[in-house]
């Protein structure tokens, strides 16, 4: 089990005034954590209604003021912003809040419009962006209007989708929800208004527009056109439900800010899953500089799972191997290009399969800490260093055992290694990368038993033991920041802290960037 011996990081706590919306970020040194509200924490047993606790597929208390009270454990964290499921008033069943019943109206069960300004609010007062998930593809089932004279055409006729037509995908059915016919000037009308609507009346900082492939694009940059005149600093960023860069590049072009990058979480299912192949980790930045061309890597929303596939962690109790796997796979998603999400859960490794049992309730006590320690060092590591964040992504080695990649800003370097066995300590040349003279190396993530070992012409080679992680970086002087460092937390750290200090002399040898794959 992977446990934290050495982060030399410091939580940055800056913050905005009350209620007030961000200006433009870039959104790649954001963090952002998805909560599926109904699922987070139950605030105010008053609007539980017909919900009930433990019962998949249904209400189950969940609220928005659950997730106020819960603002400070998001920060905590190391988030900076917060997507939440829809709150439009729902056809019954729709706790996930994608079978919109009134677009004008939050549903009962989590509160009301007041609540939800009043979440906007007070996390705009601790620095959190909200990003409000919404859906414009269809209502919910049984939608009044599909027997209301009045709404005559604001839909498209019943059809079973196929997949292998894009026609298809946009005008039938998604699971037999009532799709809308957003080629009706009326439908357009009345969703574009509702957004801007919500927009001011929320203060929201960006939506996450729910099964954008199926919204004609068309419709698309019309709507999100008139969104941005008014707002040219809103974030939006689609759901486009498939790992193919060059599909999803065409709602890029189309007018979204980013799009949901489920081939990194193909790559993270494969690279890291229970038959793991490392290698499999360095295909999503190659692909997306090969089939998204003028796409930078902002575009790229990042995940490691999420409401609609399986959880990492599967619906068995984690052992200490899968929570290895996990952590690996935390450290991945907070290293590499994009912007990160993270599921609930995910940092106190909840478990789950498929669809709703991937949605279970959040759980609010002491197990797993270990895993959220390591996910909290990997938020900071990311915000305290904008090489992260922004940095050119270079593979150095991959193998289905070895993983090692650098990021580049300016003249900051850092390097990550993995290795990929459960059960082989391994020694990961990095010879590649060698470290200027007038630079210092800082260990900036260390697991137990790891070390850093130089080579005479400044190269690297990581000693790492099974499931190992090392991240390093590089300062420009040899001034080595001596607040922040979190304290020493295992007995053999104290080896560790010699590696460090080690590693604090500067090493000889010239940059050279020339990396190689090695299978």
């Amino acid at each position: 089990m992977i446990r934290l011996v050495l982060a030399t990081l410091v939580v940055l706590t800056t913050g905005l005034p009350s209620g007030a919306r961000a200006a433009a970020v870039d959104w790649r040194d954001q963090s952002i954590y998805f909560v599926m509200t109904d699922r987070f924490k139950n605030g105010d047993p008053g609007n539980d209604l017909d919900s009930v606790a433990g019962r998949p597929g249904w209400w189950e208390g969940g609220d928005l003021q659950g997730i106020i009270d819960e603002l400070g454990y998001i920060k905590s964290l190391g988030m900076t912003a917060i997507w939440i499921t829809p709150v439009t008033e729902q056809t019954p069943g729709g706790y996930h809040g994608y079978w919109t019943l009134d677009f004008y109206k939050v549903d009962p069960h989590l509160g009301d419009l007041a609540k939800l300004k009043e979440l906007v609010t007070k996390a705009h007062g601790m620095g959190l962006k909200i990003v409000l998930d919404v859906v414009i593809n269809h209502t919910g089932y049984g939608h009044p209007w599909l027997d209301d004279p009045a709404h005559a055409g604001w839909f498209h006729d019943d059809c079973a989708i196929n997949f292998a037509s894009q026609r298809s995908i946009e005008d039938c059915r998604l699971a037999g929800l009532p799709d809308l016919n957003t080629e009706t000037p009326a439908v357009q009308q009345y969703l574009t208004d509702w957004a801007l609507w919500l927009i001011g009346e929320t203060n929201v900082d960006g939506f996450r527009l729910d099964t954008a492939r199926h919204v004609p694009k068309a419709f698309l940059s019309q709507w999100i056109a008139a969104i941005k005149r008014p707002h040219p600093d809103f974030w939006i960023v689609g759901e486009v439900f498939s790992s193919d860069y060059a599909y999803q590049a065409s709602y890029l072009d189309a007018g979204l800010d980013a799009v949901t990058d489920f081939q990194t979480y193909d790559s993270i299912r494969m690279g890291l899953g229970t038959k793991s192949d490392l290698s499999r980790l360095t295909w999503p930045p190659a692909l997306a500089s090969n089939l998204m061309p003028g796409h930078d890597d902002a575009t790229r929303a990042t995940f490691i799972d999420n409401h609609d596939v399986a959880r990492f962690i599967g619906s068995a109790e984690a052992d200490d191997e899968t929570k290895a796997r996990l952590e690996q796979a935390i450290a991945y998603l907070y290293t590499m290009p994009g912007v990160p999400i993270l599921y609930y859960g995910t940092e106190v490794a909840l478990r789950g399969g498929s669809d709703p049992d991937n949605r279970r309730l959040m759980p609010w006590d002491d197990s797993n800490t270990d895993v959220r320690s390591f996910t909290t060092t990997m938020t900071r590591l990311r915000r305290e260093d904008a090489v992260f964040q922004r940095g050119t992504y270079a593979e150095v080695l991959s193998n289905a055992d070895e993983l090692v990649y650098s990021r580049v800003l300016g003249d900051t370097l850092a390097i990550v290694a993995f290795n990929g066995s459960d059960t082989d300590t391994k020694d990961v040349p990095a010879e590649q990368v060698s470290i200027p003279s007038d630079k210092v190396v800082q260990l900036a993530l260390l697991t137990p038993g790891a070390e850093l070992r130089r080579g005479t012409a400044g190269g690297l080679t990581f000693h790492l033991p099974p499931r190992g992680i090392v991240v390093v970086t590089t300062a420009s002087s040899l001034a080595f920041p001596t607040t922040g460092v979190a304290p020493l937390l295992e007995g053999a750290a104290f080896v560790f802290a010699g590696i460090l200090l080690g590693a604090l002399i500067p090493i000889s040898g010239v940059l050279r960037m020339r990396f190689t794959r090695r299978s």
